[in-house]
């Protein structure tokens, strides 16, 4: 593809998003997943969510034009500076203060992305060992802050919550552990659950469907997917609302194809990891962050990949955008300009 016509279209994504997340910040706040439904939010909030992971493909494609050994053109450094300050004005969960810091390094510290550890000067050295620990404890504050409210964090009160946070906060780092565990077990009970997936997934693409035609009949109460499954089925206290995320191991005993599915969901991985190679010169130089980089812009891909097979869901979006038109952009050409 004309990589004119790619750099303009990614032009316009980036504008758009800006533009959106100007929309965002004046009427809703950080809080907004937990405290509005994205159903009722309107259209230019669903299609901001709906960008965000082809945003977070652009700057990828933007860290592998660094790997490759380039520099970002000037107008590059424009998207990049405006994907900033569209992300902190659209900042509504702690994931997303990772990204900040990203891509903040992709435009003021891009060495960092190809430099050894053993290369980093004392002085550097000595930003990161600061940064690193400052990093974690901002995305634990943003996440318990949107979930509370910040007032009531940082009362005495919220201190109080804060400390006890530990029993919920590590079982929720490690969701994905706990499912794999609690789903494996099931399976060697006779528990399986290709069935109820296959029923969700019609039953969410006729609500979706439903949504955007004004001749059907749209049921915001219904959450019939596989992260709401995995919740009800890992979790003993139940929140009315709430979705865990089954990560790539148990998914593999939620899809329909289980035992297949251990063969099937290594090669989805391994697909995946093959697009952005097809990206790379041989020349692509790694360091410890940009080994770390890389996956977590694509983690939702591996966090529920039955989403995939949800119609207008951002997962399908970024699948496509990595495996398929991704490979239609010559990046070093984009990303020179």
């Amino acid at each position: 593809m004309d990589s004119t016509l790619v750099y303009y279209v990614i032009f316009f994504i980036v504008i758009l998003y800006f533009a959106l997340s100007i929309n965002f910040a004046v009427n809703f706040t950080s809080s907004f997943r937990h405290k509005n439904r994205l159903a009722d939010a309107g259209p230019l909030v669903s299609i901001l969510f709906m960008m965000k992971p082809i945003v977070y493909f652009i700057v990828s494609l933007a860290v592998i034009h660094i790997l490759n050994g380039n520099v970002l053109g000037r107008n590059s450094k424009i998207f990049m500076f405006l994907i900033l300050i569209s992300t902190i004005m659209f900042l509504n969960s702690s994931m997303q203060f990772i990204f900040i810091i990203l891509v903040a390094i992709v435009l003021w510290a891009p060495k960092l992305l190809i430099v050894n550890f053993k290369e980093l000067n004392f002085k550097a050295l000595f930003l990161v060992i600061v940064l690193a620990p400052l990093v974690c404890i901002f995305v634990i504050f943003i996440g318990i802050g949107n979930k509370v409210g910040y007032d009531y964090l940082l009362s005495n009160e919220g201190l109080s919550f804060l400390m006890g946070f530990g029993d919920l906060l590590f079982p929720r780092m490690s969701t994905s552990l706990f499912s794999s565990v609690v789903i494996f077990e099931k399976a060697l009970n006779g528990t399986f659950f290709g069935n109820d997936v296959i029923s969700g997934i019609e039953a969410t693409l006729s609500n979706r469907f439903a949504l955007i035609n004004s001749s059907g009949t749209f049921d915001p109460s219904l959450i019939d997917t596989v992260n709401r499954l995995n919740y009800l089925e890992v979790f003993s206290n139940h929140a009315e609302r709430a979705g865990a995320s089954p990560g790539i191991i148990a998914s593999s005993f939620f899809t329909p194809l289980f035992p297949f599915s251990f063969f099937i969901v290594p090669l989805y991985v391994a697909f995946i990891f093959r697009s952005l190679r097809y990206h790379m010169s041989k020349q692509a130089k790694f360091s410890l962050l940009s080994f770390l980089a890389l996956p977590y812009l694509i983690i939702n891909l591996f966090e529920s990949p039955l989403n995939i097979f949800y119609i207008f869901d951002p997962i399908l979006i970024l699948f496509l955008n990595v495996c398929f038109f991704g490979r239609f952009v010559n990046i070093n050409a984009v990303f020179k300009k």
